[in-house]
């Protein structure tokens, strides 16, 4: 029975079961039909497609005038094409492209990425990443994808697992507070930068530069040396390269991903990272000619700075010692605004520098950086018995990482890669009104009050309106806006459909009287926690209870 005429008793009868019957029979009918209409689709889908290859098939004999008869069915095999693949394979990846004379210092195992482009180039031989995968060893030869390895050489893609992305309560929270952040500095692109920020995972020294994340190429024939490792290496002989992605506003788009890529290599013996060689080197950023481009305009600083950090010790917005260096580095640079925004923890993939990692890492793949180029200065347990002699050796490694880095473009951009042993803070000699009395280092907590706005995740620091105190504002609409909100950006507001909301709407649309308070909508904060947080007597909010005791001091 047709379906209009299942449709039409459906439609004269009132009885339910005979109704629910026809709902039943149509039902079925339908997906009957659907069934039939793809089937339909397939086999002309099909037959087009041997249309294409008959045809295709007459072309190449027309032009060829020649028949190629094989042994099996099937499509041949490259190894036809090609019969020295194997060799070419192994001629390939064997000791890479480093000289000869320099094999113990640098090893370089390449990846599938450049064992096609050496084929291609080299041999001209072109394959496809899964057809040149098909002919190397499979990574497990019990799986059924082993059985699509025909012929393999005798070269297996190495690779260790990647780890998962942990989730956490704030992610989204976070993520909110920069998108905020960038929305504001894209507001005023021409007179704002966002500097994304984070340290490389350490490169160890005599060692491979990297143990994980990337597939390799190993030969099964020649085996890549690496040098003796009986005796132990010094658990502090490794560099620590703090990255930095400086992006313009005005010359990206929505993603915020893409910029100049600048390194700065520190060892970690004697020198390590911390906030204060965080200062250092964008001082080093800000006196570059090569970064003026991004970081000034009219040949001054732009005023709207943004930094997104992945929220370790050496760079959390909420550590008093950190707090200090960013307030040192406001004043000497005259900025209208700074900013210091945070991923929550275990988010650090979504900075945006995290991208340009990925990329760096790649290149350490198979990299064994020298030891001791001018001599050892560890003794049998690993301990440095020449302190001299090692500043030596970590600046020769970390010139040649350097080298290695500035090698190949970024973004479509030079990478710029340096070495610095310097720790201290260029700013420490700044001084603020009231600074007499304590520290010299520290900065009055009066003007932290005046001046900030700490968060869970985030550090905001303005300029006052007294001009003894601050300059005046070098941009006026930003101030004028910021102003709605006491010269800050407004917290992340969560809307009544469970959206965190754009801090630009709140600020041009919304009542400010209904603005709620710092952090009040952060998950993680529940109402008891927040209110121990906040001042009985003026309400005011921070992130822990010392600053709490420190503000009812005041």
């Amino acid at each position: 029975m047709k379906l209009a005429e299942l449709q039409q008793i459906y439609n004269s009868t009132n009885d339910l079961e005979i109704r629910n019957n026809l709902l039943e029979r149509m039902a079925t009918l339908k997906q009957t039909l659907h069934d039939e209409d793809n089937k339909i689709k397939k086999l002309k889908r099909h037959a087009g497609y041997q249309r294409k290859c008959r045809a295709k098939k007459i072309k190449h004999l027309q032009e060829h005038q020649e028949v190629i008869q094989y042994d099996s069915p099937g499509r041949p095999s490259f190894l036809i094409q090609y019969p020295n693949l194997h060799e070419h394979i192994h001629e390939c990846i064997e000791f890479g492209a480093a000289d000869k004379k320099r094999r113990k210092e640098v090893i370089k195992v390449r990846t599938i990425r450049h064992l096609r482009e050496n084929l291609n180039s080299k041999y001209n031989e072109y394959l496809s990443r899964t057809t040149l995968n098909n002919y190397l060893l499979p990574s497990r030869s019990n799986t059924k994808a082993a059985k699509t390895h025909h012929h393999p050489a005798l070269v297996a893609n190495a690779s260790v697992s990647r780890t998962e992305k942990n989730e956490h309560i704030d992610e989204h929270y976070c993520l909110a507070s920069v998108k905020g952040a960038k929305q504001f500095a894209a507001l005023f692109s021409t007179h704002s930068v966002i500097i994304s920020q984070d340290d490389k995972a350490k490169v160890p020294l005599g060692i491979p530069a990297v143990g994980r994340t990337f597939q390799t190429i190993q030969s099964f024939q020649e085996p890549v040396t690496l040098p003796d490792h009986d005796f132990p290496v010094g658990m502090q002989q490794k560099l620590i390269p703090s990255v930095y992605l400086l992006i313009n506003p005005s010359d990206t788009n929505d993603t915020f991903r893409n910029g100049q890529l600048s390194i700065f290599v520190h060892p970690q013996y004697h020198v390590g990272t911390s906030s204060s060689t965080h200062m250092s080197d964008l001082n080093s950023l800000i006196q570059d000619s090569q970064f003026d481009g991004i970081l000034k305009i009219n040949g001054q600083i732009k005023p709207i700075w943004i930094l997104l950090v992945d929220g370790g010790p050496d760079e959390n917005p909420r550590h008093m010692k950190n707090i200090f260096q960013y307030c040192k580095m406001f004043c000497n640079f005259d900025l209208d605004y700074l900013s210091v925004r945070t991923h929550a923890p275990g988010q650090s993939a979504y900075n945006p520098v995290e991208r340009s990692m990925s990329t760096l890492s790649q290149k350490l793949a198979g990299i064994t950086l020298p030891i001791d180029k001018f001599g050892s200065h560890l003794n049998s347990q690993g301990q440095v018995t020449d302190l001299e002699l090692a500043m030596k050796n970590f600046r020769y490694a970390g010139e040649a990482l350097c080298t290695l880095w500035k090698r190949d473009p970024i973004f479509g951009k030079p990478v710029i890669a340096q070495y610095t042993d310097q720790k201290n803070s260029p700013f420490d000699d700044i001084l603020f009104p009231g600074s007499e009395n304590i520290n010299e280092s520290a900065v009055p907590w009066q003007w932290i009050e005046n001046h900030t706005k700490i968060c869970q995740y985030s550090l905001d620091i303005k300029k006052c309106e007294d001009s003894s105190c601050c300059s005046p504002k070098r941009h006026e609409e930003a101030a004028v806006l910021l102003a709605e909100n006491d010269g800050f950006l407004p917290p992340v507001t969560k809307g009544k459909d469970g959206h965190f909301l754009n801090p630009l709407h709140i600020l041009e649309y919304c009542d400010k009287l209904k603005i709620p308070g710092n952090d009040a909508h952060c998950p993680s904060i529940n109402a008891d926690t927040y209110e121990r947080l906040c001042c009985s007597e003026c309400d005011a909010y921070f992130p822990t209870l010392s600053m709490v005791a420190q503000h009812k001091k005041i």
